[in-house]
């Protein structure tokens, strides 16, 4: 077994985020905040120690905090990468050897790839098991959708998560009807062809338009955007909506506009024993999947980088005979959340025993 650090950053408030470490820092207005950060910037941080097997006495692994907003990386990319760089540094002297790239500390080293060739430990972005977790879950959307062959959106289909996500929907759920959008029309083609070719029954639709998701089933979102993307108009009546991201894309709002529509939160996986002394935003027991993919790897003592760009469907079929090897940790779905509160039983009552077997042949 390895130690692992995992980068995450703040979402988009310093004051309710760094709440969670300290209460009376929650105490401090946001523009406070905000000045000094633009006057004296801050170097990353250790936030938490973590372990995830009973009776650990030491820290199996580090989340390191690069103190600065989701939008903030964005819109100053490089201004950050000595800031993603000094992370892992951090992590790797507190005696890591392989370090996942959480939310946006991702996206803006193009899926770990502009580090893969200076970091001093392995480098993997998580998105293979959760490409794998959020396809259990949609996988369980389909059967229980009310249509026999509900539409489903993949919205951000062309990204790291969503090019793996569609190929397993593609090999293994081709009876869907899939709808992919992106902004860039030839990638969201090239993906369709490749999803056919998967399945010949297998023929989705593309649109650069977030409008025609009115027509879903079933929404998933896995977007790299800073802002909520989707609002209530976008949605048909009872539609579903699988948010992936993080920051998330969708706002507690649309519940209260839409309360025909069911928001969950993807990406997150059930780990049993899982402890850390400062939260992550997640109950207890509950983890990101790239967090978990990081996990994962460490406990297999796996050798050199791991999903760096774009995921493979080989990458996926690795990382869950992983999970399954150490199922007794957790790795699995986790129960069902929105917007960070538990749903009742009653919202989701599908036996995925089936999926677990039947539809996961190779994995």
């Amino acid at each position: 077994m390895k130690k692992f650090a995992f980068l995450v950053h703040l979402r988009d408030s310093y004051q309710k985020d760094l709440a969670l470490m300290s209460k009376p820092l929650g105490w401090i207005p946001e523009g406070f905040y905000r000045s000094v950060m633009r006057s004296r910037p801050v170097s990353p941080f250790l936030w938490s120690d973590v372990t995830l097997t009973p009776g650990a006495t030491a820290p199996e692994g580090h989340i390191i905090m690069v103190p600065y907003t989701g939008r903030q990386l964005l819109e100053q990319q490089g201004a950050m990468m000595p800031q993603i760089r000094a992370a892992i540094d951090l992590g790797a002297s507190k005696g890591a050897e392989i370090v996942g790239l959480g939310a946006f500390t991702s996206p803006i080293t193009l899926g770990g790839r502009t580090l893969v060739d200076t970091a001093p430990i392995s480098v993997t972005n998580g998105n293979a098991f959760t490409a794998y977790i959020t396809w259990k879950k949609v996988a369980r959307l389909i059967q229980q959708s009310y249509s026999n062959y509900p539409t489903v959106a993949l919205v951000g289909a062309t990204g790291s998560v969503g090019s793996l996500l569609c190929q397993l929907l593609a090999k293994y759920q081709p009876e869907a009807r899939y709808m992919l959008v992106a902004r860039n029309e030839r990638k969201l083609r090239a993906m369709a062809n490749t999803m056919h070719a998967q399945h010949p029954d297998c023929n989705p639709i593309v649109s650069q338009q977030i409008d025609d998701i009115k027509r879903a089933d079933i929404v998933v979102l896995l977007t790299s955007a800073a802002d909520s993307v989707l609002k209530a108009e976008h949605l048909k009546a009872g539609a579903v909506v699988l948010d992936d991201t993080m920051p998330r894309n969708t706002h507690p709002e649309l519940v209260s506009q839409r309360p025909d529509v069911i928001v969950y939160d993807g990406g997150l996986v059930a780990m049993k024993h899982l402890r850390m002394n400062c939260s992550i935003g997640l109950a207890p027991g509950i983890s990101y999947a790239c967090l978990a993919e990081t996990m994962l790897l460490a406990q297999a003592g796996h050798e050199g980088h791991f999903s760096v760009g774009n995921p493979t469907l080989e990458q996926a079929e690795y990382i869950s005979k992983l999970a399954q090897q150490y199922a007794h940790l957790g790795f699995d779905l986790a129960p069902d959340y929105s917007f960070g509160k538990r749903l009742p039983q009653s919202v989701n009552t599908y036996d995925d025993s089936s999926v677990t077997t039947s539809l996961v042949p190779a994995f």
